[in-house]
């Protein structure tokens, strides 16, 4: 029966207990006192009635004090980049005659790049020859007209066309000597060329595998290692349950089983340890090769140049003793009229026969050049083609260039906040569009700059350790820089952590009241933050403070994620 009904009963039945008298008019003075007093009663008891009455306390989201296994990770993104470019230039001035390639293309080492007409080279080289035949054979025409007139002007002169057929005899020799050292030389170079190259290609291929092994090595070891993890972390279990007289059957045998499986891996582990000793040594012994390849590239040590270099030079010195002769007996006759040939012309003509087959030779060496074209030396990414097919190339023109999609990096930035986390060596997951690869810091710059925004920033390099054909350069890649981990911590939602002016705290429910409390922080995870002080197990901490709610205000606890609001307008101040 609500408090309005009982007034009116209790009014009603005040009349129905009046005196005669009054019911009959008589004394009417005294009915308005009593009714008031009756009022006033009614209005104390309904006072009385309201503040018996216990008011709902607002109810706040709570969260217990956890311990949780965090990593902290630095999240950034940046540019993907190549590590190592190579810019191929034109070794000859010809046309091309293959241009296969465009920008964005993926090249194989050995895959041709360009390609040359070498038809205009060719008559080039032609030419070259016929000249160098031209020249000796006119020089060799001058020398024995001259010794026909001497010879006819003075019985001296007569000595000088044999001198002068020893001399052209022993030229020749040497000639044939330079040509021969010269070839020989030439052959050495290229063989110990394409042996250098192959035994790079299997050293390179070796390290590969040494680095794939080493990989394989450390992934089991870490698998094997989170299992031994596990197994003590069941042990601690399996202990802390024996205190507690509680059944361990279930964890014991889970124990057992992680154990095992440990022990599996061993000889796995053992087997890649096995494996990577027998890579190390093939990659010692081939940059064993490597080195004594290199030591056997020097044409001075080839016993058959040494000995026609020895001929060279008894040929040269018998030569000058000739060609003095020669001299003498031609300063003789030097009764030839004016047709004599002189020092400076021989010395001329010797000149022109050296430049003509200098030429030769060098236009020969431009032929091989052209005729091999350009080839790419490694895996890559054309990331420049300026020329096209038909189009005239001149010596040293820059074709093509071409960008390793093996060697790559991410280019990132962090802010102020940041960098201080970062180090060389810190491993990092790189996510580009739909794939994920790992990575490790290589390099960090130790100058600020700007960003767009004017705020300073700090560059890194994080090197793909694991790339493959579906690396894009240029493109946009999500980094994430594992900077620190701690095992079983003290912990409490992100969102609970505050940060004023001095100092960092968390809002608590203590006693029923909301309390401000100042804590250590270590390091933070996407969820949780480490608390290495101020707070303990167990602890209720409000990871959001409603609105409408301070510190100081009662409330209830209740679970983190209730629908339930804060009731600010019956909330009690302490």
């Amino acid at each position: 029966m609500s408090i309005m009904r009982k007034e009116h009963i209790m009014l009603r039945k005040n009349k129905e207990n009046l005196p005669d008298t009054v019911k009959a008019g008589k004394k009417k003075i005294k009915v308005p006192l009593i009714i008031g007093g009756v009022v006033v009663a009614i209005i104390v008891v309904s006072f009385a009635a309201s503040k018996l009455t216990p008011k709902a306390l607002p109810q706040v989201p709570v969260s217990a004090v956890t311990k949780e296994d965090l990593t902290a990770n630095v999240d950034t993104s940046g540019t993907v980049e190549s590590l190592k470019t190579k810019t191929y230039f034109s070794p000859v001035n010809a046309t091309i005659s293959q241009y296969p390639l465009k920008v964005g293309e993926v090249v194989k080492p050995g895959d041709s790049l360009v390609a040359f007409d070498v038809s205009t080279l060719e008559q080039d080289n032609q030419k070259a020859q016929l000249n160098v035949s031209a020249t000796v054979n006119g020089s060799k025409d001058s020398v024995a007209k001259a010794a026909e007139t001497q010879q006819k002007a003075n019985e001296a002169a007569g000595k000088v066309p044999t001198l002068q057929a020893n001399v052209d005899s022993y030229q020749e020799y040497v000639a044939s000597l330079k040509t021969a050292i010269a070839d020989r030389t030439r052959e050495l170079t290229d063989w110990a060329k394409q042996e250098t190259t192959d035994a790079s290609v299997a050293l390179t291929q070796a390290q590969a595998d040494l680095t794939k092994l080493q990989q394989e090595l450390e992934g089991q070891k870490a698998e094997q290692q989170q299992l031994n993890a596990q197994a003590e972390e069941l042990k601690a279990a399996i202990a802390e349950a024996k205190k507690n007289n509680q059944d361990t059957a279930d964890l014991e045998r889970q124990w057992k089983d992680l154990n095992a499986q440990a022990e599996n891996m061993d000889p796995a582990i053992d087997d890649l340890n096995s494996q990577m000793n027998d890579k190390s040594d093939e990659v010692t012994q081939l940059q064993i090769n490597q080195i004594e390849n290199q030591s056997a590239q020097d044409p001075t040590s080839d016993a058959q140049i040494v000995e026609w270099q020895n001929e060279l030079e008894s040929a040269a010195t018998e030569l000058s003793e000739m060609q003095s002769e020669l001299a003498e007996q031609k300063s003789l006759a030097n009764s030839a009229d004016g047709a004599k040939v002189t020092e400076a012309a021989k010395a001329q003509m010797q000149a022109t026969n050296n430049i003509a087959e200098l030429e030769a030779a060098s236009l020969e060496e431009l032929l091989e050049k052209g005729k091999q074209g350009l080839q790419a030396e490694f895996s890559g990414i054309v990331s420049k083609a300026d020329a096209s097919q038909g189009s005239a190339a001149s010596q040293g023109m820059e074709l093509i260039t071409i960008a390793s999609n093996e060697e790559v990096a991410v280019n990132v930035t962090v802010s102020k906040y940041d960098y201080d986390k970062l180090k060389e060596g810190q491993k990092a997951s790189i996510t580009i569009a739909d794939h994920t690869y790992k990575g490790t810091v290589s390099r960090i710059s130790k100058m600020a700059t700007t960003n767009e925004k004017g705020a300073p920033v700090i560059w890194a390099e994080v090197k793909i350790d694991n790339p493959d054909d579906n690396i894009f350069l240029g493109v946009e890649a999500k980094v994430s820089i594992e900077t620190g981990s701690a095992k079983g911590v003290v912990s409490v939602p992100v969102n609970a952590v505050n940060t004023g002016k001095d100092s960092t705290f968390c809002y608590v429910v203590k006693d029923g009241v909301i309390a401000r409390q100042d804590v250590e922080t270590g390091i933070s995870s996407s969820e949780y933050t480490e608390i290495k002080s101020g707070l303990k197990l167990g602890d209720s901490v409000i990871a959001e403070l409603p609105d409408g709610l301070a510190e100081g205000m009662k409330v209830e606890e209740a679970a983190a994620g209730s629908t339930s609001g804060a009731q600010t307008a019956d909330a009690v101040k302490e």
